[in-house]
């Protein structure tokens, strides 16, 4: 059974970010692009087992269960809604980052 694919403003924000960085700062437009078309393949895939990829390992964030896959240098998180069968696509964050704490502070403040 397909899953459907929310993704948050968020993310679409951490997009955009991801690819002006890359595009402008780096004057790497196609890495850009490539980056881009990636990270919409893979979120696209995850309307089919999206349980395949794991749970953060952070005790807090576990307890959401928050789950992750990297895309190039950079990681997607995620969630899993029951029974409606919804991946919600949290946050695209760059691998280096602090997400942990991005994350917690997401959360901290719904």
């Amino acid at each position: 059974m397909n899953y459907s694919i929310d993704i948050t403003v968020a993310t679409k924000r951490d997009l955009a970010d991801a690819f002006d960085y890359i595009d402008g700062m780096l004057m790497n437009p196609s890495a850009a692009d490539r980056l881009i078309d990636n990270a919409w393949k893979q979120f696209r895939s995850l309307d089919i087992f999206p349980q395949r990829f794991p749970i953060v390992t952070d005790p807090m964030l576990a307890g959401w269960k928050i789950r992750f896959f990297p895309v190039q240098n950079y990681l997607v998180f995620y969630q899993i809604e029951e029974p409606a069968q919804v991946v919600h696509i949290l946050r695209f964050l760059y691998g280096k980052s602090n997400w942990v704490s991005i994350l917690k502070t997401d959360f901290s403040a719904e």
